[in-house]
């Protein structure tokens, strides 16, 4: 009764820390917070919002990327947009049209507070573009893509989104328009091209992809809830010709946050229910399902204790549910049917005692064993790996403690009331003797063969593929994989990866110009599909056919980003002007994959910002030391991450393997004295981790990312068998019977339990083949057939293995007095004492050689505070037109059709009302004589009274004839 009290009250202390348990799937989980990519992904979120859930518009019938801002569809947009901005846990949100209006303000002006920047940003961007432009024929180009451009603005009236003529400027380019009798032709259907800067949003006449950016550096409860609510608003899209898909990696973080809190619990359900048909079936004693108590129990223990030490539940600690239901349950099993055997065979007096004392250490021994070799998991660089070696470790532990007090406490009392009667020996007990039935003189080859297999499997590591597509590892008949493969088709990218830029001002015309060719460099790449950035956009806008390519100016730059809306600011762009962020597009493609374009991409920002020349009064060096770089660029992004997650995944997976194995092989020659009760106790281990590598290596399976931990979790559960075999062998020789007859009688009396846990750790690990997650379901298959190897290995090699040993002197046995508990350990003499203390020093020497040599982070971060540094201020010249000193004479002035857009427009334009073609040269003389080419441009997209004004004047200083003038003016 007092251990019953005392289990209530303690398992209703531990529920408290279970209280404290927390699902985690984010970068903490995968790497270290000293991490670089951990550090850069921080800033990245910290500055400009965390993952992005894609909304992929796909238009259906004939409509086109134009409809969706006709009629009702703009309304629908509007209130979309608004009520995505209205989720609490929505940083941004760049859908459709917020792109448009970012193409309105750039070609109108018109910042979000309302004031108007003269020029306009697009217009001055192409006067710039035109100025700089090296190669004569380049500029006719320029000037005549300039020419169009100003013909379409001016077809426009009303430049509002509600006019379709609206919406075609802003969205098409000019390639395939026509100009006539400067009246523009526009093309229809397929002939549209959208505009360059608009094709990251707009992949094709029928598709648009918006962003909704959630809060950055957010909880995995956070990133669901906010995905959900963003969901819920896309369901609600009523878009005429088009239909709304949902998608992007917080879709996909979701789908695994809610199997985590449901689907392995069903997990865990299933687990405990194979496990109970196991012993209903095979484990005939009273009382069968009382271990399934214990182990539950003992879970509880175990999660609710990780709790209290702070450790969260992730994809990879929530799957050691089934595993820790699997090796517990053996612990109950063991120790119930030992009560069994000394009651109903033995008829001893103090069962519980006899059980205790025979079992308990032998049990207590394979559980430290268990333990050292599941620390062996904290040389991994995953956070949420290591974290699974702690709750296996803590598990176990707990699993121990309540699989040997709970039955011998509840069946103490059961014995007390009413003894167990004698039962027969049943099938599972001869078959089980028939197992261990090979003569002594098959272990010879047996441990050759267990030798050779892991020679084999330790060469066949390097030839191991592991699956590095995050999309396979979620169940592959979602609709969320369906609606990946939907934006694959759609716009060829299905992951984004970012470029975060720091320096004093990330608008400085240097920066830019690196800016610039690393995003011509990074698109031109395969891997890559398209790119976002404030550089790139104003980049495209100046880009034109057949022309120089030239990089967007500071000022070109400066500009837009005074007119960018809020949300898109947001997201490019920090308030103090030292961060911007490149955002790349990517193909299909796995981790490894991506880890080869993030090497390339971070080799090639390098060197150019190694080849940086800067003056020395240029705003990027000021308030820098000497050896801080002017600017820094890197690619951050959950891109990044999963390839920083790749990598610590694959680095050190053979060395966790083998260091287990050295640390269980050294807790064991600590603990049993002995070098050969160690080496035989090892010798189904090898085996089992030999046959899994050699197979998965000789057919080319590739594993799941956890096979990491796989290696582990194979040498705790077999070296558990091989010690409650070795120890039950011992036990029986102790007592004084023969080699032959020990190895049966261990086999007849404990074959029952020994199959039943085998089975019903199999069980446990088999239960994660059936989980709708691959990246758990292929983990399952591995880890269950190396666990079944090792538990066959355990049960077919031990015996012939242990009457070979003791046959020939290498497995001394002590006798123990009668009614004594079990020696495990050996007293070692004489040459079998130097061979046991140089074993111990060898393998504590592989063992410290094996952790030294592993793969760690270099420790070395990279952080620099850059101080906000305003662009220098620009120098406006203005050319005043000379005073007329009298009569203009048009002798002075030729007839024929001058070059030049300016010269060739007005002269156009006042001939074509019947002026003198020398008043007309005249005029736009007088005109350039007073205003500058490009703010005449500039006035032509934005204020086109002034300017045909200044037409108007100068044309009456040529002496053209008020009427024509106003014909003129009256016709531009």
């Amino acid at each position: 009764m007092i251990v019953a009290i005392s289990f209530v009250v303690i398992t209703a202390i531990l529920a408290l820390g279970a209280t404290n348990l927390e699902f985690a799937t984010g970068q903490d989980s995968y790497l270290d917070d000293e991490d670089q990519i951990a550090i850069d992904n921080e800033a990245l979120q910290s500055q400009f919002g965390g993952e992005t859930i894609i909304l992929l518009f796909q238009a259906t019938g004939d409509a086109d990327i134009s409809d969706l801002y006709r009629g009702d569809n703009l309304a629908e947009l509007e209130r979309l947009e608004t009520e995505l901005r209205a989720v609490d846990e929505v940083y941004s949100v760049v859908a459709p049209l917020t792109t448009v209006r970012f193409s309105e303000s750039i070609t109108t002006g018109v910042t979000p507070s309302g004031e108007t920047i003269e020029p306009s940003p697009g217009t001055g961007a192409l006067l710039s573009a035109l100025e700089r432009e090296p190669d004569p024929e380049a500029q006719a180009i320029r000037q005549a893509d300039v020419t169009t451009t100003l013909a379409r603005l001016g077809a426009v009236e009303e430049r509002d989104l509600t006019n379709p003529g609206w919406i075609e400027f802003l969205l098409f380019g000019n390639e395939n328009v026509e100009v006539v009798d400067g009246v523009p032709q526009m093309p229809t259907g397929d002939d549209r091209v959208v505009r360059l800067s608009l094709q990251s949003t707009f992949p094709n006449l029928q598709t648009a992809v918006g962003g909704v950016l959630l809060e950055g550096n957010a909880d995995l409860d956070t990133l669901s809830s906010g995905t959900q609510a963003v969901l819920d608003v896309a369901e609600s899209a009523q878009l005429d010709g088009f239909e709304v898909v949902v998608t992007g990696s917080p879709v996909f973080l979701k789908d695994i946050n809610d199997y985590l809190q449901g689907g392995m619990l069903t997990l865990g359900g299933i687990a405990l229910a194979i496990m109970a048909l196991i012993l209903l079936v095979m484990f005939r004693v009273r009382w069968r399902f009382l271990p399934l108590l214990s182990t539950v129990v003992g879970v509880m223990w175990g999660f609710a204790l990780l709790g209290y030490i702070g450790i969260d539940l992730s994809l990879v600690t929530i799957s050691g549910l089934p595993i820790l239901i699997g090796l517990g349950i053996d612990f109950a099993i063991q120790i119930h049917n030992r009560i069994e055997e000394e009651s109903a065979l033995d008829k001893d007096e103090h069962p519980i005692g006899e059980t205790l004392a025979n079992v308990g250490p032998a049990l207590v021994a394979a559980t430290l064993a268990a333990v050292v070799a599941f620390m062996a998991l904290q040389l991994s660089q995953v956070p949420m790996i290591r974290d699974f070696g702690v709750m296996l470790a803590i598990g176990i532990v707990a699993l121990v403690f309540c699989g040997i007090v709970l039955p011998a406490t509840i069946l103490g009392v059961r014995e007390y009331r009413s003894r167990t009667p004698k039962v027969e020996e049943s099938r599972v007990e001869r078959f089980v003797v028939w197992l261990g039935g090979l003569p002594p003189k098959a272990a010879v080859p047996l441990v050759v063969l267990s030798a050779l297999l892991f020679v084999g499997g330790v060469a066949m590591e390097g030839r191991f593929k592991i699956e590095s597509d995050p999309v396979r590892w979620i169940n592959q008949d979602t609709q969320t994989v369906r609606d990946l493969d939907t934006l694959e088709e759609a716009t060829g990218f299905s992951s984004t990866l970012s470029v975060l830029v720091s320096a004093n001002n990330v608008l400085d015309e240097d920066l830019t110009e690196v800016l610039h060719e690393f995003t011509t460099y990074a698109e031109d790449l395969d891997e890559v599909a398209t790119s976002s950035s404030l550089t790139g956009t104003m980049a495209k806008i100046i880009a034109v056919p057949g022309a120089t390519e030239l990089a967007p100016t500071s000022a070109d730059a400066a500009a837009a980003a005074a007119v960018m809306p809020e949300d898109i600011r947001k997201v490019l762009l920090a308030d103090d002007g030292t961060a911007t962020q490149v955002n790349l597009r990517l193909a299909p493609g796995s981790l490894e994959d991506r880890a080869d374009l993030v090497e390339v991409l971070e080799a090639d920002l390098e060197d150019r910002i190694a080849a940086l020349e800067l003056p020395e009064d240029s705003i990027l060096l000021e308030d820098l030391d000497p050896d801080e770089p002017a600017m820094r660029a890197t690619p951050a992004g959950l891109a990044v991450v999963g390839v920083g997650l790749l990598d610590n995944l694959s680095a050190n997976r053979a060395v966790l393997t083998y260091l287990g194995l050295a640390l269980a092989a050294l807790f064991l020659l600590i603990r049993l004295q002995s070098l050969g009760r160690a080496v035989l106790t090892l010798v189904p281990v090898g085996l089992a981790i030999g046959t899994s590598s050699v197979v998965i290596g000789a057919f080319g399976l590739t594993l799941s990312p956890l096979t990491t931990v796989s290696g582990p979790l194979v040498i705790a559960s077999c070296t558990e068998f091989s010690v409650l075999i070795t120890a039950r062998y011992l036990e029986e020789r102790q007592g004084g019977k023969s080699p032959k007859d020990a190895s049966d009688h261990a086999a007849r009396r404990t074959g029952r339990a020994f199959f039943t846990s085998a089975a019903t750790t199999v069980g446990g690990f088999a239960v994660l083949i059936g989980s709708a997650l691959p990246l758990l379901r292929d983990f399952g298959i591995i880890v269950t057939m190396n666990v079944t190897v090792a538990l066959l290995a355990a049960l077919v090699v031990m015996p012939p293995l242990l009457m070979w040993a003791d046959q020939r002197g290498f497995f001394p046995i002590e006798g123990h007095a009668p009614g004594g508990a079990v020696r495990l350990a050996a007293q070692p003499r004489g040459a079998r004492l130097i061979a046991w203390v140089v074993s111990v020093l060898v393998v504590a020497a592989i063992a410290v050689g094996l952790w030294a040599s592993a793969e760690r982070g270099t420790g070395d971060s990279v952080e620099i505070s850059y101080t906000p540094v305003a662009l220098p201020a620009t120098t406006t010249t203005t050319t005043t037109a000379p005073e007329p000193t009298g009569e203009v004479s048009l002798d002075d002035y030729p007839d024929a059709v001058p070059e030049g857009l300016v010269q060739s427009t007005v002269f156009n334009l006042l001939t074509a009302q019947g002026a003198d073609p020398r008043a007309a040269n005249c005029t736009h003389e007088q005109l350039l004589a007073g205003t500058p080419e490009s703010e005449l441009l500039a006035m032509a997209g934005s204020d086109q009274d002034t300017l045909f004004g200044l037409v108007a004047e100068a044309a009456a200083t040529c002496t053209v004839p008020q009427d024509v003038i106003d014909a003129a003016v009256a016709a531009g």
